[in-house]
């Protein structure tokens, strides 16, 4: 083979790779904030509040799970699968009872994405 013909087969295979990655469909979790602080909140109260999910990927975004941190928090989404672009929202309630200062929850969603695991940290302070 000459020098050539080996530059031009480097070259296009090369290309064939940076083409077939850029083409894979893959699904985007966003949400439109990683921390919801409720601030500074009532004892024995229950507080709503709600994020945005945006599916910023290519291929459909599927929500497998949903964990809220503890029995404190509630949490539901409108859409369990979110089209390419779209978007659906993440309702959460917390539930102060028993609670006093400081107060840091999380929810972790399960998704089809390649991290798997996204987190919505959930603060306040109990009065």
């Amino acid at each position: 083979m000459s020098k050539n013909n080996f530059q031009l087969s480097v070259l296009l295979f090369s290309v064939l790779i940076i083409v077939s990655c850029h083409s894979k469909k893959n699904p985007e979790l966003v949400l439109s904030v990683e921390n919801y602080d409720f601030g500074n909140v009532r004892k024995d109260s229950i507080y709503k509040g709600n994020v945005i999910i945006t599916n910023s990927g290519n291929a459909p975004l599927i929500i497998d799970n949903i964990n809220p941190g503890c029995g404190c928090t509630s949490v539901s989404v409108t859409k369990n699968i979110i089209p390419p672009k779209d978007t659906c929202l993440l309702n959460f309630s917390y539930n102060t009872h028993k609670k006093k200062g400081i107060q840091e929850n999380f929810i972790t969603l399960i998704a089809n994405t390649d991290s798997l695991v996204h987190i919505l940290q959930i603060n306040a302070y109990v009065e």
